[in-house]
Parts: C-alpha cells; structure tokens; sequence
C-alpha cells in the first residue's frame, strides 16, 4: 500500500468502517498492473468482496458474457481498467476517469468526471436506464451509442438484466461499478 493514502470510509452503507482492507489493497495493488488476479491468490470472501465493490469481476462468463452479472466465480478475476488507474494514479477516482478517457483518445476527458456524475444520479439501486444514458449523452454532445460503449469498456457500468429483451425494461439497463459509485457519495 501506498503510504499516506487513505482508505475510504463508509458512510453507513452496512460495509463497515472500512470496505477496503489491507489484504483487498494489497491484492488490487499487486495485479492491477496485470488486470488479473489469480484464483488461488482469492479465498471465497475476497472474491465476493471483490465482486460486490466491482473492483474485480471472475474471468469466465455464462455464453462468454462480458456482463458482470453473467460472472461466475471459480476462474481468475479481472480488474476493470477503471480500477487499474485508480490504483495506478494514486488513487484518485476523478483522475482515474480522466486519465482512462484522456487514453482512449477523447478531446475533452474531464468532461467524463460529470457525466459519470449524472449518471449515478440517474441510476436507482446502481441501476440506470440506457435511456438515461441517451439524455445523458445528447446533453453533453455525445454519440449516445459511442458513450455506453466507452463506459462499459471502462468499467464503469456493465449491461445487466433487461439487456437484450430479457425482464420487463423496455430499454436496456446497467449496472454502476459500486466502488466508483461510492467514492462519488463520499468525495463529491
């Protein structure tokens, strides 16, 4: 672990006082250069932390899913890119977005710090509407299709049930990296 860096704190949420320990630190630190974290480095209870927070996901998927909830436990766990430059960038979850769509070539990557904002704004239980995301886009001059894509690709939301005609959404649904979500709440 980096010195000086703060572990975030919760708020009441029914993670503790803390949701990041030092295994869980130390783990992330080690492989997010890599992307993967070995299955025989993760017991049961690290996988599901890792899991719930979205800082890994297992590697294997129903079908081959990339859908975060089509994982299943049992394989080497992925860190999204999000959550590698948040490790690698001291930790800062603002320059972690920056940073990720500064990368991937976008003009203005600072922009993606409020439209990650708006999102999880949108969102109900962690779970925003792909229309949402289409207002979202349009808002900020953004090919709404090109938008989702670089937001899943980052990590910062996973398709979910009501993708693909599946459930009663009449639009597709996804899923909010839980761990951004909450270092929104807690930092602003």
């Amino acid at each position: 672990m980096r010195e000086g860096m703060p572990i975030p704190r919760t708020d009441g949420n029914g993670l503790g006082t803390s949701f990041l320990d030092e295994n869980l630190l130390s783990l992330l630190e080690k492989y997010s250069d890599s992307g993967k974290i070995p299955m025989k480095e993760i017991d049961y209870e690290t996988a599901l932390k890792l899991e719930f927070l979205k800082l890994a996901v297992p590697l294997k998927g129903i079908n081959d899913s990339l859908a975060w909830v089509a994982r299943q436990f049992g394989s080497d766990m992925e860190i999204p890119y999000i959550v590698r430059y948040y490790f690698k960038l001291g930790r800062n979850w603002r320059k972690a977005i920056e940073e990720y769509f500064r990368a991937i070539g976008e003009d203005n990557p600072e922009e993606f710090i409020e439209i990650f904002k708006e999102v999880v704004e949108k969102a109900k239980n962690l779970i925003v509407c792909g229309e949402d995301i289409v207002e979202i886009a349009i808002k900020h001059d953004k090919e709404p299709g090109s938008l989702i894509s670089e937001l899943k690709g980052s990590g910062l939301i996973s398709p979910t049930v009501g993708c693909g005609g599946i459930g009663k959404a009449k639009a597709p649904l996804y899923e909010i990296n839980r761990f951004f979500a909450i270092l929104l709440k807690i930092e602003g």
